[in-house]
């Protein structure tokens, strides 16, 4: 599919009923005529997701627009956040950053991001609830790009096997209630297969304690994972491996595509990955509802500009996240991923809307993201908060400690470690 390049956004965007921009072509750039080189940090740099994203880089810098990207790979959101603070003091940092939802308050709070909002084009047509989730302060700090929610992913295959569908996954009682079956007469391994703390199993498991009237925190860093619906998820999910078939593993795309599970939530993502990979028929859902209701949080990474840049390339380093967000570009990356739209546009676009008819398994997520909400701020916002909490859910899951013996570790932890979180904050802030 052809790429489009920011001349055709423009008129693409007064097609849409876009207001006037507030940024436009990179003016330093044409003035001076030279090339500039913008330096990328990613941690997309295997599979689908990094072979996307070298197609999208090596379409932008075919245009030759006088801006060159070249992208360093990290393994990891962690390896590449980690590299980004160790190189801070010394400037050896890149222009431009995929931080995750759990790396970019760290940087904030070193004032080592740049506030993109002069230089946004279109913030309008930006999925609204994507965009305000990197705003802070009266700031914005990224740009959504490889934007995502927990997903429910289910082995139609055993399913079938067992007599029984998938209204057995509408809440997490009736999963439950149904899982030993499902694993017998699909010759499973696992009924469900919790993630482990390196592999973000606190954000999976955010929803369902959502669902059971809990919270991690609330919006003040006030600690309440040690308390009420909090620690009945908690137990209810002991339960389910102890009693119902469940087990903690450690990679649950690689088993879930194995078919030895019943069902796990992954990113949306991951998707394209699972498609390629599953060998039996799946399908995907909205995640299950706890006695109180729904929960689903968002996720996901985005692109933000390093502080030390020059404004040369601070333009620069716009104009090629204006690209890879772009009207079809956007929608050409959540089609080959199965990350979410970062635009309205992009979302309601023609191509994209029989993409989607084509491939119902990609319109969960975006029929479930009106319904989600963003993180307890104690989990992205505390340093190592994920693994944190992570740790606290092996505990429970992996070595069968109580749950409220569990998150009460987990909530004096976190209390000791906010403390500098809300000092750094009270110091940008005020």
């Amino acid at each position: 599919m052809a790429m489009i390049n920011r001349r055709s956004l423009v008129k693409g965007a007064v097609a849409l009923g876009a207001a006037s921009a507030t940024y436009s072509a990179p003016a330093l750039i044409s003035a001076q005529g030279s090339d500039t080189e913008i330096i990328l940090w990613t941690a997309f740099g295997s599979g689908v997701n990094g072979e996307a994203q070298a197609k999208l880089i090596e379409d932008y810098n075919a245009q030759g627009n006088g801006v060159k990207v070249t992208a360093s790979i990290y393994a990891s959101y962690e390896e590449l956040g980690n590299a980004v603070l160790t190189g801070l003091p010394s400037g050896d940092v890149p222009n431009l950053a995929i931080f995750s939802e759990v790396w970019w308050p760290m940087l904030y709070m070193r004032n080592a991001l740049v506030d993109l909002t002069p230089y946004v084009d279109t913030p309008e047509d930006y999925v609204e609830q994507l965009y305000a989730e990197y705003q802070r302060n009266g700031g914005q700090w990224a740009i959504p790009f490889a934007r995502s929610t927990p997903l429910f992913y289910f082995n139609r295959t055993a399913l079938e096997a067992a007599g029984l569908d998938e209204s057995i996954f509408a809440t997490w009682e009736s999963f439950r209630e149904n899982a030993p079956a499902l694993v017998e007469a699909g010759d499973l391994a696992a009924s469900f297969g919790f993630g482990s703390a390196a592999s973000y199993g606190a954000w999976f498991m955010h929803g369902p304690i959502w669902g059971f009237g809990g919270n991690y925190s609330d919006e003040e860093f006030n600690v309440l994972i040690d308390e009420g619906g909090a620690v009945e998820c908690g137990e209810f999910m002991r339960e389910f491996v102890q009693d119902y078939g469940a087990a903690a593993v450690n990679d649950v795309s690689a088993d879930f595509n194995t078919g030895s599970l019943g069902a796990i939530i992954q990113s949306t993502g991951s998707l394209a990955g699972i498609t390629a990979g599953a060998q039996m028929d799946f399908g995907t859902a909205m995640i299950p509802e706890g006695p109180v209701g729904f929960g689903c949080p968002t996720g996901g990474s985005g692109l933000s500009v390093l502080a030390d840049s020059t404004e040369e390339e601070i333009e620069a380093a716009m104009d090629y996240i204006t690209f890879a967000t772009n009207t079809e570009n956007a929608a050409w990356w959540a089609m080959t991923t199965g990350y979410m739209p970062a635009r309205n546009s992009a979302r309601e676009s023609e191509e994209y809307q029989a993409f989607l008819e084509e491939n119902p398994n990609n319109r969960t997520a975006i029929e479930q993201l009106p319904k989600t909400q963003m993180q307890d701020p104690i989990r992205p916002w505390v340093p190592n908060g994920d693994v944190i909490i992570g740790r606290g859910w092996e505990q429970i899951l992996v070595n069968n400690v109580p749950a409220a013996d569990s998150f009460a570790e987990v909530a004096a932890e976190l209390e000791r470690e906010k403390e500098p979180v809300l000092e750094a904050l009270a110091a940008i802030e005020g």
